[in-house]
């Protein structure tokens, strides 16, 4: 029971790392949690038997007992450093990175002076005095309780303004505190000598592998939902780019598929539809363009829906004027609108053209255009 949770909880633990690896974009907070958790996760990853034992056969045993130590002790450091960066406290920096050096460089005295036995991953080092233990576990308890210190208040900061963020820092400070218990335990041990303080380690281990890992589903989640969400957009601006770019070909970056780079492929559907539409308002005549804001206006359209629906019917008009050949002319009015504020805003105002380019509304437009061209 205990070897399946300990497992589990590490690879959901490695899982989350690298599905958060791949949604990661240049935000300081989120590096910092990526970064913390795949801190944590090399650091329980090491604690295990199973990986020392290779470990003690390639390697002096002393630099294996010591060295995982030292990792565990420049993780805490980092944990702590990434979250005081992200917490804006970047002039207090020195602090983890001078109490790691102190911390690691103290274990190493007391042990090179205690002069132990070769350990092995099932025999420790004899004799070790416990103040090695004590440096470890005092550095450890307050590298770990300061980073949720700084989580939570990351977390309560108007900094914050998106909620899976808040949720995922909350959940971190919770893992985070309780990978602090095991060494609580140790601090029992090492006051009453009753090794039995040490036995519920390895469940609270496994247990944290699972919380670290649930601290950044939620991070995971959104942008999972993001992903198909953008996917989905960019399958459903393609008839409006394919029926736009065909008429401008020379306006399309790169014919090449983006596979795995569906942000990029989105950016440039947005921005290929839109140049377009700045080349194709040149074909369009004034009374075209009278006559699409009348005939809009005569089908009752909602008024959030205006504006699209009259871009709609004008780019009915250019296309069927670029097929004809007519010249292009300078257009006075600003056809391509103001458009969105963010690439979000912009995709969501195209699609609403594209579903009215190709609705009945641009079609009974199109039935009324020949009689409005033949008076230019």
């Amino acid at each position: 029971m205990l070897s399946t949770l300990q497992s589990s909880g590490l690879v959901a633990l490695w899982i989350a790392t690298f599905l958060y690896t791949a949604t990661v974009q240049r935000d300081a907070v989120k590096r910092a949690l990526l970064f913390a958790v795949a801190l944590k996760a090399t650091e329980i990853t090491l604690y295990r038997p199973r990986v020392q034992e290779p470990l003690y056969d390639l390697f002096n045993g002393h630099l294996v007992f010591v060295g995982v130590h030292l990792v565990s002790v420049l993780a805490a450091a980092a944990v702590l450093y990434l979250l005081v960066t992200a917490a804006d406290f970047r002039r207090l920096w020195w602090i983890p990175a001078a109490g790691s050096l102190v911390a690691a460089a103290t274990m190493i005295a007391i042990y090179a002076t205690a002069g132990p036995s070769t350990p092995t991953v099932s025999v420790p080092p004899e004799p070790l005095p416990l103040s090695y233990w004590w440096v470890l576990s005092v550095f450890h308890s307050l590298a770990h309780l300061l980073a949720v210190a700084c989580c939570w208040r990351v977390a309560a900061s108007r900094k914050i303004d998106v909620w899976p963020v808040r949720l995922s820092l909350v959940l971190m400070g919770l893992a985070l505190l309780l990978s602090c218990t095991p060494w609580l335990l140790t601090f029992e041990w090492l006051w009453t000598g009753d090794t039995a303080w040490l036995d519920p380690i390895e469940y609270i281990d496994a247990v944290t592998g699972w919380c670290l890992a649930f601290s950044v589903a939620p991070l995971i989640a959104v942008a999972v939902r993001r992903g198909l969400t953008q996917r989905r957009t960019v399958r459903l601006l393609a008839p409006l780019w394919r029926e736009l770019t065909a008429l401008v070909p020379d306006l399309v970056f790169d014919a090449r598929p983006t596979p795995g780079r569906t942000q990029y492929a989105l950016y440039r559907r947005v921005v290929e539809i839109r140049d377009a539409m700045i080349q194709l308002r040149n074909y369009v005549s004034p009374q075209a363009l009278r006559l699409a804001v009348d005939y809009v206006a005569e089908r009752a359209v909602p008024v959030e829906q205006v504006e699209a629906a009259v871009t709609a019917c004008w780019l009915a008009a250019a296309k069927d004027a670029k097929e004809r050949g007519a010249d292009a002319h300078a257009q006075p009015a600003d056809l391509a609108g103001p458009g969105g504020s963010d690439v979000g805003t912009e995709s969501q105002h195209l699609m609403q053209i594209s579903e009215l380019y190709f609705s009945a509304l641009a079609d009974g437009y199109r039935q009324r255009l020949p009689a409005a061209e033949a008076s230019w």
